[in-house]
């Protein structure tokens, strides 16, 4: 990481970038989360690479299966309530091009991104356990993979420190589920908005 990065620190201006958004799930259309994040930006002249760190807070949805039972002094099935909760940890490199504007005022910038995405699934089921069985239920997953991503981005820059707000999308983690679901892994649609503190200039 550091033979790496030593061209770019020597050559570049360094930023340090917290932020946070909201991301709509593309895959699981019920679910939506609060995301944040920090990442370390090196810039020369029109290109910036980027090193990011993000996480979201867990969000979750609601659903019903059926449970069903053998006793015959009780109804065949019953609802079973069941929550699924999603998170996510993801490290990436990015990179960002600007294609509208200057080194000041607002520009118009691309960023693309690959790394490992780190995702959690928790399912729990509320029925009676004690007389009835869900055939065939969710269960709990974790799942981490590649992915990649993109997105626009427009800034505000100033004399040493940037406002940015951008609209990105990410592929979910490539890896398959180890048991058939009736959720899917977590496609992240996010709006972000941040603040860029210059911490040295070369």
């Amino acid at each position: 990481m550091i033979a790496i990065l030593a061209p770019f620190i020597s050559l570049s201006q360094f930023y340090v970038e917290p932020f946070a958004g909201y991301q709509k799930d593309m895959n699981n259309y019920k679910s939506s989360f609060f995301n944040s994040g920090v990442q370390a930006v090196f810039k020369m002249r029109k290109y910036e690479l980027l090193l990011q760190l993000q996480k979201n807070f867990p969000g979750s949805w609601n659903a019903v299966d059926s449970a069903f039972t053998l006793n015959t002094s009780l109804p065949l099935y019953a609802p079973a309530q069941k929550n699924i909760s999603i998170s996510f940890f993801s490290v990436a490199f990015g990179n960002r091009f600007r294609i509208v504007g200057k080194d000041t005022g607002a520009c118009l910038v691309v960023k693309l991104y690959t790394g490992l995405m780190f995702q959690k699934i928790s399912v729990k089921y509320e029925y009676d356990k004690n007389d009835y069985t869900v055939l065939n239920p969710d269960q709990s997953q974790n799942a981490d993979g590649i992915f990649v991503s993109a997105g626009l981005e427009y800034m505000w820059q100033f004399k040493k420190s940037r406002f940015f707000a951008d609209l990105n999308f990410s592929t979910p983690p490539w890896e398959n589920l180890r048991y058939p679901s009736s959720y899917n892994l977590m496609a992240p649609l996010s709006f972000n908005i941040g603040y860029s503190f210059m911490i040295s200039k070369k």
